[in-house]
């Protein structure tokens, strides 16, 4: 390894072995080892610029140095997590039953592995997978998608009479897993920087199509049904009506993952997590680009749970 790039290593893992990011997923302490840099780069400079690391280095060089380390260091964790939920953990069962005709599992996984291999490479598609990563590894969809059946309402009749899904809670828990995958494949068809910093950028209609033809191509065996999913799960359903349920639940869940803060108790009298932020988010539902609807019935669900 170059001396350089050992020495970021050996300061990044020091700062990754902070207790207090220990609860956090690899992308949340990427995050925040990030912002800290930036924060901090006036205090940084001297010590970083020293003898000891970086000697007569400008800040900039220092801090892609530093990324670098960074991300070499979060992906040992992260690559083998997503790799076994692609190959092990997330079923694509799914995939034969919303098609017309049989769709191997193996192939289709191997796309979306060599995929999200892709998204980890560009910055802003890396850092897409954040809300989508906390969402799955949470299971959010899992615990909403039952309780949202239980009652059959606004959910249940868009996923099941409106999209047309033949499928069972499990599957469509998959589907919708896969499909938060693949949100940020966006980013793909996006210029370097744009929207760097900001939470969620979303994207005309128009740009959603023309991406999911280029998709198509690129991945033959992953259904389309799937693509669309993934890639209008960034288009405002303010400007789409016509988006689809699995679309417009990974949007919301991924934002919920990107919000999320693991805490160890509520105070009493105070509001959960949850119902916090689907209180919030409903009255920004617009600026979002989210189904309201959605939003209710997972308030709903949120306070009658305790989430």
């Amino acid at each position: 390894m170059d001396p350089s790039l050992a020495r970021a290593a050996a300061f990044i893992n020091h700062l990754l072995s902070n207790p207090a990011l220990n609860n956090l997923n690899p992308l949340k302490k990427e995050e925040q080892i990030l912002q800290f840099l930036k924060t901090n780069a006036q205090s940084l400079v001297p010590t970083l610029s020293s003898p000891q690391f970086f000697p007569g280095q400008p800040w900039n060089q220092i801090l892609r140095l530093l990324y670098t380390a960074l991300v070499q260091e979060t992906d040992k964790v992260l690559k083998p997590q997503l790799e076994e939920w692609i190959r092990q953990k997330i079923s694509f069962s799914f995939v034969s039953k919303i098609q017309p005709h049989r769709i191997p599992e193996d192939p289709c996984r191997q796309q979306m592995w060599e995929l999200v291999q892709r998204l980890l490479q560009k910055p802003e598609a890396r850092k897409g997978l954040l809300g989508p990563v906390t969402a799955i590894a949470n299971d959010f969809v899992g615990r909403y998608l039952e309780k949202s059946f239980d009652d059959r309402q606004y959910v249940h009749f868009e996923l099941t009479k409106v999209q047309r899904l033949r499928l069972e809670i499990g599957d469509l828990k998959h589907m919708i897993h896969a499909t938060l995958l693949l949100r940020p494949s966006i980013q793909l068809f996006s210029e370097s920087g744009a929207g760097e910093g900001v939470e969620s950028v979303l994207v005309q209609p128009q740009f959603a199509a023309t991406a999911l033809e280029s998709m198509k191509a690129q991945l033959q065996i992953v259904p389309p049904e799937l693509l669309r999913g993934g890639l209008y799960s960034n288009v405002s359903f303010e400007e789409d009506k016509q988006i689809d349920a699995t679309a417009r639940l990974a949007a919301i869940f991924s934002s919920r993952g990107k919000n999320f803060k693991p805490i160890a108790r509520v105070d009493r009298g105070a509001n959960t997590p949850d119902r916090s932020w689907f209180s919030i988010t409903r009255r920004n539902y617009k600026h979002y680009g989210f189904d309201i609807k959605m939003l209710d019935e997972f308030y709903k669900i949120a306070s009658e749970s305790g989430w």
